[in-house]
């Protein structure tokens, strides 16, 4: 019972657990978000080429810009309205009602473009055949983004009842396939893998016959069965609680529990348990979120009565179940799997006598295991190795996804079933053999072959140490004494994630042609860009004239239709040049305007880069990239005092009077270091992006030319500009970190530094991705953003250097009470002595 309550009133193992399942939740519903909720916004309006554009070059058919949240709210309607009904009726009724959306594509694009030539007789046409739909959109009852929304919600659904009612025919393909693959020699041997294979595939699927399926709500099982962040969050949660197990080898107790002969067995035992329930309470707890969340977003008529394979994703799964039945499968299999896994983690790491050597002996053997697992050829002769892995139960809703037999002496065994079956041996030998190594194993140490090479890797180490100095032993205390070096590499792993350029959206032929005369035309106003337009104008008046007198000549007869058309044809890609053009010179107006203003020449630029990566759409991805910056100089900073204070060092650090000021100076050093490279990984990214889709030359203008930036009060080029934004960003991020050197000042323990590190993002996440307003001037993100600061609407130049200035005093404080904190102990043990 002691160690039942040892355990389980331990504060950090509930508080990094708590922390575990506030990130699943928070990163579980991003993943649902940044998935659009399961929503294709591709889908298409019209299968009719001739209606992609109006015009007016409004590109139609496609929906990148749907909402996805009012798209799925349609779609839950339909869903409900539906549920009930044949599924052949409801996708015949749905079908229609593709078509009538096509209907009202067609209906939307005439009524938008009834003034131009082409589509003047069209709108005639249908005015009075359909005058109650052509009234709503001319009244705006209807709108472009009603269509859309709608389109996209029938197409979802659509889709999901194809997959219902072709499931037979599925079916019956797997059982023709096996009477036309049988008939080939290469695989009509039955005693051979390839034939036996297919034999025990047809077999396995036959058991699904005359299943009947039923229309719900699959998001949330979606959602549940593919979000593999949660595997590696429980994982994580038992790597804890076993690393707990260890606790008496760090305290010097492990004699004292090795010297009780009775206490050992029950001592195994019961931490066995605690295993189990570690592992039950986690996975409940962890996936059982997910689900919930799932219900929420997606809605709870999920029909746990109805077949498994009713969710596309459990097509390939070879079990007549109910879609309950296998989720209560699916939750016991996750705690049996959890508890195996947590008896095979604590086996190893209770295995190595040195407990400096557990993580990494852990770490080498959980990177063996996800290479194999994950890179190993199926057609390899190690195959074994890659199905009978540990990944196989962390990742455990691929066995029920994905349907796969392999080669067991020659006859197929389903890898689900051989994973199933496998754990009960599996968890017998791990507990047995864990009661036996700690019955049997003695603490003396050195013995061990894999100690006596620790001990002659560390004298090696000791001797390339002391020739490191003061910096450099600070870094490797950052680095590997406090696993900054795990911090390190899951930033890098952030970082090659991070995208700084907002989605391609639906670009219309105005806007394309509009970006094309920008190119053409980059550089300083002056009579050569007019006149290029005059050229233009000149082009789009010839075509119009052109049409004139086709016309006419139609009228009297003397071409024929076909001749005409093609007049119209060239009039129609006239108005899209003239829409551009006229963009165009809206924008060299503005441009004059401010040049004669400002008294200083300024360019016509193509804007469309720099607003992708610096204007207001791409903040969400600014914000991301800044968070990620900020957590990890927070974590590699936040025990950077506090692990000499765990330690009792500090007295001596602080003792010296030489020394004091030189390790502060070491830990700054250590902290710009840090922000220095953080940034340089984060905004090289951000630079490079943009280098590869800007034109250099560009870079030479006057940033005022940016619409986006045109307010900005210092005279300088757009290359001077970044120079000067990327300065501030690490600027900020160096002066975050200095507050993260106080804050760890300030910890007496590792977990409560590490806790209020991260606390201080905590207002960045509250307004970014919640929208509480007030956090905004709390936020440590806005300031190294810096862009959000600028934008108009937003910011302007006085917030961003009023931002900027009490970051800056921020960091300055935290330095000098830093600095007088260190004094102060110098000045009281003096007093003492």
């Amino acid at each position: 019972m002691g160690e039942y309550l040892r355990v389980f009133t331990n504060r950090r193992l509930w508080l990094g657990f708590g922390m575990l399942l506030l990130l699943n939740l928070f990163f579980f519903w991003q993943a649902q978000k940044d998935g659009n909720y399961g929503m294709n916004l591709s889908a298409n309006f019209s299968n009719s080429a001739d209606l992609s554009f109006g015009i007016n070059g409004e590109i139609i058919d496609r929906t990148m810009d749907a909402d996805p949240a009012r798209c799925l709210r349609i779609y839950r309607s339909l869903l409900q309205k539906y549920r009930d009904t044949d599924t052949l009726t409801a996708q015949a009724e749905l079908k229609q009602m593709t078509e009538d959306l096509g209907l009202l594509t067609e209906l939307y694009i005439i009524v938008q473009n009834k003034n131009q030539y082409y589509y003047a007789d069209q709108y005639e046409k249908y005015r009075l055949k359909y005058a109650p739909y052509i009234k709503k959109f001319e009244q705006g009852i209807w709108t472009r983004e009603d269509i859309k929304s709608l389109t996209v919600a029938v197409d979802a659904l659509v889709s999901q009842l194809s997959y219902l009612n072709g499931y037979e025919a599925y079916l019956d393909g797997i059982r023709e396939n096996k009477d036309k693959l049988l008939a080939f020699s290469v695989f009509n041997d039955a005693d051979g893998f390839s034939g036996r294979n297919i034999i025990r595939t047809a077999g396995d699927f036959e058991k699904l016959a005359g299943v009947q399926l039923r229309l719900g709500s699959d998001g949330a099982v979606n959602a549940l069965l593919d979000f593999p962040l949660t595997d590696y969050l429980l994982l994580l949660t038992l790597i804890l609680v076993c690393l707990s197990f260890l606790e008496e080898r760090e305290k010097g107790l492990w004699c004292v529990v090795h010297a009780a002969p009775s206490g050992r067995f029950g001592l195994a035992a019961a931490r066995a348990g605690i295993l189990f329930w570690v592992s039950a309470g986690a996975s409940v707890l962890l996936y059982g979120s997910d689900l919930y969340v799932g219900i929420a977003v997606y809605g709870g008529e999920i029909g746990l009565d109805r077949a498994a394979q009713s969710v596309e994703l459990l097509g390939r799964l070879p079990q007549a179940c109910t879609l309950g039945g296998f989720l209560v499968q699916f939750f016991m299999m996750r705690v049996l799997s959890a508890f195996v896994l947590s008896l095979l983690l604590w086996l190893l790491l209770s295995a190595v006598h040195d407990v400096k050597l557990t993580i990494a002996v852990l770490a080498f053997f959980l990177g063996t295991e996800y290479v194999l697992y994950r890179f190993l050829p199926v057609q390899s002769l190690f195959r074994i190795f890659k199905y009978f892995n540990i990944f196989t139960y962390i990742h455990l809703s691929e066995l029920y996804t994905n349907y796969l037999n392999v080669d067991l002496f020659g006859y197929p065994a389903g890898i689900r079933h051989i994973s199933q079956a496998a754990l009960l041996p599996l968890g017998l030998v791990c507990g047995v053999w864990c009661a036996v190594l700690s019955c049997i194993q003695k603490p003396a140490g050195g013995k061990s072959r894999l100690v006596r090479l620790a001990w002659l890797w560390n004298s090696v180490k000791d001797r390339m140490l002391r020739r490191l100095g003061l910096f450099g032993m600070e870094l490797y205390k950052i680095l590997f004494l406090q696993r900054g070096i795990v911090i390190a590499a899951v930033f890098v792993y952030a970082v090659s994630g991070l995208t700084f350029t907002v989605p391609a959206q639906a670009v219309t032929l105005p806007m394309q042609l509009a970006r094309e005369y920008l190119e053409q035309w980059e550089g300083e106003l002056n009579g050569e860009t007019q006149a290029q337009i005059a050229m233009v104008q000149k082009e789009i008046g010839k075509a119009e004239d052109a049409l004139e007198q086709a016309q006419r000549e139609y009228d009297d007869g003397k071409i024929d239709y076909t001749q005409l058309d093609a007049c119209i044809r060239e009039n129609d890609a006239a108005g899209i040049k003239r829409q551009a053009l006229q963009s165009v010179q809206n924008r060299v107006n503005e441009l004059e305007y401010l040049s004669e203003e400002r008294g200083t020449a300024l360019w016509l630029l193509d804007e469309s880069v720099y607003e992708g990566i610096y204007g207001e759409a791409a903040g969400y991805l600014r914000q991301r990239a800044a968070l990620v910056g900020l957590l990890t100089v927070s974590l590699l900073l936040a025990g950077c005092f506090t692990y000499e204070t765990r330690s009792g060092m500090n007295r001596v650090a602080r003792a010296g009077l030489n020394g004091r000021g030189k390790w502060m100076v070491t830990k700054m050093s250590a902290a710009v270091l840090i922000a220095a490279a953080v940034w340089v990984l984060i905004y090289g990214r951000e630079v490079y992006t943009m280098m590869r889709a800007c034109r250099i030359g560009s870079l030479g203008a006057p940033v005022q030319s940016l619409k986006m930036l045109s307010e900005f009060p210092v005279p300088c080029s757009i290359g001077t500009f970044l120079i000067l934004l990327y300065g501030y960003r690490w600027i900020m991020l160096v002066c975050s970190g200095f507050l993260v050197l106080w804050v760890s000042s300030r910890m007496k323990r590792m977990e409560t530094a590490y806790l209020a590190g991260v606390g201080m993002l905590l207002p960045s996440l509250l307004y970014h991705y919640i929208g509480i307003e007030p956090f905004r001037y709390l936020s440590l993100s806005l300031p190294v953003a810096a862009m959000d600061l600028l934008l108009p609407g937003s910011g302007s130049d006085w917030r961003a250097c009023a931002a900027g200035g009490l970051v800056i005093a921020m960091g300055i404080g935290s330095l000098c009470l830093i600095g007088k904190e260190v004094k102060f102990f110098y000045l009281v043990k003096n007093v003492k002595q």
